[in-house]
């Protein structure tokens, strides 16, 4: 009888030895659980905030991309418009040369005129 209530003994105390390391384990477990899980949902928000950050930046770097490609098509179509006038005058360079020194010499005479 006496063995019988030693190992019932040791084994209790064995089990409660068991059941209170169980139980530590579990209380850190579940402490490092909340404060991981604690730790993820801040970082969710704080990952939701930059998303909605960047989807705004980058719906306003569209819109000045599109004010920037319509300042552009707008240049282009004015650059298309004046290039003509600037290319094609109907003279050929014999002739601006010709006219030019027309001009330098009629400045020429006035100058004379003027000087005299």
């Amino acid at each position: 009888l006496e063995v019988i209530v030693s190992d019932f003994d040791r084994t209790d105390r064995h089990t409660e030895a068991a059941e209170q390391k169980a139980h530590e384990e579990f209380v850190e477990f579940d402490r490092v659980s909340r404060a991981d899980i604690s730790g993820k949902e801040t970082k969710i928000e704080l990952d939701r905030e930059d998303l909605e950050a960047t989807t705004n930046k980058i719906a306003q770097s569209l819109e000045d991309l599109e004010t920037a490609q319509k300042l552009i098509d707008s240049a282009l179509r004015r650059l298309g418009d004046l290039k003509p006038t600037c290319i094609d005058i109907g003279m050929s360079y014999a002739d601006r040369v010709a006219k030019r020194e027309e001009e330098m010499a009629a400045l020429k005479r006035a100058l004379c005129i003027l000087d005299t």
